[in-house]
C-alpha cells in the first residue's frame, strides 16, 4: 500500500485551546508559516529556538508521540567529515569542534507537551564524552500575538490587545551546565500565555485535564480480533476524536469539540454536533451535548447583517483570536448557515435515542422550537416551501449549505449561481429536522404540534421529489437558482439527501446508481462533483474533491435502504483511503483522482490532518456495519449485523444505552451471514434483531424470522 503526507514541513499537537505548530527541526521560526505556540487561536511564540555553545544541534529524530506531546531527537556537534560506515568515523580519532566537544558527544531530546492553558518544555541533556563538558544552553524566543489565520496566510501582525508570554522559571531560557560523562540533566520550562479574556491557573488545566481523562475512561470499546489493521484503524481515529474537546467555557461546554488541526482549532457548530452525532456510539453522545448547550446558550434573538444573525439561528463558527475580538471579521460568532440550525435538531433527536430521558429534550426544547420558527419564517425567504440561503455580510460566506465555499454551485457553463440559492441537501435536512421533532414532541406529550412537524415534512418530501427530479440523470438537482430553475450538475449533495430520507422510494435505486457511477465514485470515496462535469477539479475544495466525513453520511443512507454490498463498497474505500497516511489520518479532504489512474488520491492545498469529522466518521461506520439503532427511551438495543469478508469478527465492549451496558459480539459465517451474540450486559435492556425500518430489500419474511430469533434469544 503506497503511503501519502499532507503538510510534510510541520509537526504539530494540541490540547484544547492550546496549540503547537513546529517544523521538521522541532522549531518555531519566526520566518515559516503557520509555526508556533498559539493560545485560543493567538500567537504566543512566534520563535522557540534550540542553542548548544550557540549552535543549531543536528536533528535525529522527529516523533508524534500523542496529540498533544512531540519529541526531537538531536546529537552536538554532528561530525563534519564521516569517512566511516553509518556516516561515522572509519578509525577511533575523536575530532572536536572549535568549543572543544568531540563530535556527536552530547545527546539531546526535546519533548513538547501541550496543555490546556500552557505549553512544558523538557530538554533532556546527556554527556557522552569520556570527558567532562561545559554547555551552554540557551531557547532563543518571541512573539507576535497575531491571528492564527494571519500566519497561515504569511501576514503577521500585533494586534497590541494587552497579550504576554510568562516563562516558568524566568532564568530557564538560559542555563550554564556541566555534565560528567555519561550524566543527564533535565532542564524543564513552561510558557504561560496570559492577557486573554479568561487566562487559566495551573487548577483550572488539572480540572480540564481530569474531565477528558473521566470521559475517555467511560468510551466503547471496538475490537476486530479478524482484522487487526482495521481495529488500529477505527482505533487511532477514535483516539483523535477523544482529542479535540475545547476545553473551554463554562464546565458543561468543556467537551465540545473544536474541528481541526492545525488551522480550525475552534468551535464550528454543524462540525462539532456532527462529530457528536457519529461518535455517540463510543460516548453516548456526551460531547453532542455539550456541544449542544454551547450553541444554544449563543441563539440569537435579533437581527445582525454583520454576523448574518436572525432570531433562532445558531452559530456556524465561533473563534477566539485577534481578528474575531477586534471585530475585522464577523467570526466571533457567524451565524450564516443552514447546515449547523437544522442538524442541531437532528443531533438532540440522536441524544435522546442513546441517553433516553425525556430531560434531555426539554432541557433544549426551547431552542429546538426557535430554530424551526426560523427555518419557516426566514429560512424560507419567498414562501415556496424551500429553505433559500443569501449572505448579508459584507465579509460573509456566500454558500450557506453543506458546501460552504464560494465557487461550490456553478451552473453547466462554470459560471457561479446567484442568491438565493436552495440546495438539495438542505431540504432533507428541514424534512429529517421537522420529522425527528414531531416524534420528540409526541414523547413530551404534545400531540398537535407533532401532528403539524409530521405533516409539514410529510408535504415537504411530496414536494422535492416532485420538483427537484431530473429525468435524464436519474438524479435529483444539486439546486434551485433565484428564478425557481434547476441546477442540474450531479454531486454528492443527493447523497445527504439519501442519509435524511427525503428521497421516496422510487427514486432510491436510480440515485444509487448514480452515485457509484464511475464519474462519482472515485474508488476512494463519492465525489463532491462529477467529473464528467465540464469545471471539474479534482484538488477544488468542493468541485471534485472526496470528503471522508461525507462518505460516512452516504454510508448511513446506504443502510438505511437496504443497500448492504454498496455500503461495503464505501466503507471498504474508507478504510483503504485511511491506510495511506500517518496514523490513518484522512485529510481534510482527498483529490478525486481515480483509483485506476493514481495510487493515491491527492489532497487539497493546505488540508487539515487531522479534521474532526473525518476521524468521527469511522465511528459511525462501525456502527452503521453493525446496524446498531439505540431506542434507549424504550430500553432496547436494535442490532443488524452486516458484515464484509474483510470484516468478520467485530466486539463492541461496554456499550451504553440509557442506563445500562452491554458488550456485543457480531461475526460472519462461511456463509457470508452475519450473526450476534451478547456477551454481558448489566441493566435493563432488550437486545432485538431487526433489518432497517426503510429497507427496501428486507422482506416481511426476514423481519418475522429475526423478531422470533430476537424473542428466542430473551427467552434464554
Amino acid at each position: 500500500m503506497p503511503h501519502a503526507v499532507v503538510r510534510p514541513d510541520m509537526f504539530y499537537a494540541w490540547s484544547g485551546p492550546s496549540l503547537l505548530v513546529v517544523n521538521t527541526r522541532g522549531e518555531c521560526a519566526g520566518d515559516q508559516r503557520l509555526t508556533g505556540y498559539y493560545f485560543r487561536e493567538t500567537r504566543f511564540l512566534r520563535t522557540l529556538q534550540l542553542r548548544i555553545n550557540g549552535h543549531t544541534p543536528w536533528p535525529c529524530e522527529a516523533a508524534s508521540i500523542a496529540p498533544d506531546t512531540l519529541a526531537f531527537t538531536y546529537v552536538h556537534p554532528e561530525i563534519t567529515n564521516p569517512t566511516g560506515g553509518g556516516t561515522g568515523q572509519a578509525g577511533d580519532e575523536e575530532d572536536t569542534d572549535a568549543d572543544g566537544v568531540p563530535e556527536r558527544a552530547v545527546d539531546i531530546r526535546v519533548v513538547y507537551s501541550v496543555r490546556a492553558g500552557s505549553l512544558d518544555v523538557r530538554t533532556i541533556i546527556a554527556n557522552r564524552a569520556r570527558t567532562p563538558l561545559h554547555l551552554t544552553i540557551a531557547w532563543t524566543i518571541d512573539a507576535d500575538y497575531t491571528d492564527i489565520q494571519e500566519a497561515e496566510a504569511s501576514r503577521p501582525k500585533n494586534h497590541h490587545l494587552g497579550f504576554k508570554t510568562r516563562i516558568e522559571p524566568e532564568d530557564a531560557l538560559t542555563q550554564e551546565i556541566d555534565l560528567s560523562p555519561q550524566q543527564v540533566r533535565e532542564l524543564p520550562f513552561r510558557v504561560w500565555p496570559s492577557g486573554t479574556v479568561d487566562d487559566l491557573t495551573a487548577k483550572d488545566v488539572e480540572a480540564r485535564r481530569a474531565a477528558v481523562e473521566e470521559w475517555r475512561a467511560s468510551f466503547t470499546r471496538v475490537e476486530i480480533p479478524g482484522n487487526t489493521l482495521a481495529e488500529q484503524i477505527v482505533a487511532g481515529n477514535i483516539r483523535d476524536v477523544a482529542s479535540f474537546p475545547l476545553l473551554d467555557g463554562d464546565r458543561d461546554e468543556w467537551l465540545a469539540l473544536q474541528a481541526g488541526m492545525p488551522l480550525y482549532p475552534a468551535f464550528f457548530g454543524r462540525d462539532a454536533v456532527t462529530a457528536g452525532w457519529q461518535a455517540a456510539m463510543v460516548d453516548r453522545g456526551r460531547s453532542l451535548s455539550a456541544a449542544l448547550l454551547r450553541l444554544g446558550r449563543m441563539q440569537s434573538n435579533r437581527f445582525d447583517a454583520w454576523h448574518d444573525e436572525e432570531p433562532g439561528r445558531i452559530p456556524y463558527q465561533m473563534r477566539s483570536g485577534p481578528l474575531a475580538i477586534l471585530d475585522e471579521n464577523p467570526y466571533y460568532a457567524y451565524y450564516a448557515d443552514f447546515a449547523s440550525p437544522l442538524m442541531y435538531i437532528i443531533s438532540l433527536a440522536n441524544l435522546y435515542a442513546w441517553v433516553g430521558d425525556t430531560q434531555v429534550i426539554r432541557r433544549h426544547w426551547d431552542t429546538a422550537r426557535r430554530i424551526l420558527d426560523w427555518a419557516r419564517q426566514y429560512g424560507d425567504r419567498d414562501g415556496d416551501g424551500y429553505l433559500e440561503y443569501q449572505t448579508r455580510s459584507k465579509m460573509g460566506t456566500k454558500n450557506q449549505g453543506w458546501k460552504d465555499s464560494g465557487d461550490a454551485i456553478i451552473y453547466d457553463d462554470g459560471s457561479p449561481v446567484p442568491a438565493p440559492i436552495a440546495t438539495c441537501e438542505l431540504q432533507g435536512y428541514w424534512f429529517t429536522a421537522q420529522r425527528l421533532m414531531a416524534m420528540m414532541a409526541w414523547m413530551l406529550g404534545e400531540r398537535d404540534t407533532a401532528r403539524a412537524y409530521w405533516k409539514n415534512a410529510a408535504e415537504l418530501k411530496e414536494r422535492f421529489n416532485r420538483d427537484w427530479w431530473v429525468e435524464e440523470e436519474g438524479f435529483f438537482a444539486l439546486a434551485m437558482d433565484p428564478g425557481k430553475r434547476l441546477v442540474k450538475a450531479v454531486t454528492s449533495n443527493v447523497g445527504h439527501c439519501l442519509a435524511t430520507g427525503i428521497i421516496d422510494a422510487d427514486h432510491v435505486r436510480p440515485v444509487v446508481g448514480r452515485l457509484f457511477a464511475p464519474d462519482m465514485f472515485s474508488g476512494w470515496g463519492i465525489r463532491t462533483l462529477s467529473s464528467s462535469h465540464a469545471f471539474y477539479n479534482p484538488l477544488s475544495y468542493h468541485r471534485g474533491t472526496v470528503w471522508a466525513v461525507e462518505q460516512g453520511t452516504i454510508l448511513f443512507g446506504l443502510r438505511r435502504f437496504g443497500f448492504d454490498a454498496r455500503a461495503h463498497d464505501l466503507a471498504r474505500a474508507m478504510f483503504d483511503l485511511a491506510q495511506l497516511y500517518p496514523e490513518h489520518r484522512i485529510p481534510e479532504c482527498i483529490g478525486g483522482y481515480g483509483r485506476a489512474e493514481s495510487p493515491v488520491p491527492g489532497a487539497y492545498p493546505r488540508a487539515n490532518t487531522p479534521q474532526l469529522w473525518n476521524a468521527s466518521s469511522f465511528a459511525l461506520a462501525m456502527q452503521v456495519l453493525l446496524g446498531v439503532l439505540p431506542l434507549a427511551p424504550f430500553n432496547t438495543l436494535v442490532v443488524d449485523p452486516k458484515l464484509p469478508a474483510w470484516l468478520p469478527d467485530v466486539i463492541i465492549r461496554d456499550l451504553r444505552v440509557g442506563e445500562a451496558r452491554v458488550t456485543l459480539r457480531c461475526r460472519r459465517d462461511d456463509a457470508g451471514e452475519s450473526h450476534f451474540e451478547v456477551l454481558n450486559q448489566v441493566g435493563t435492556l432488550h437486545v432485538v434483531r431487526q433489518p432497517p425500518p426503510e429497507s427496501l430489500e428486507a422482506g416481511a419474511t426476514e423481519r418475522a424470522r429475526d423478531a422470533l430469533e430476537s424473542l428466542f434469544r430473551r427467552a434464554s
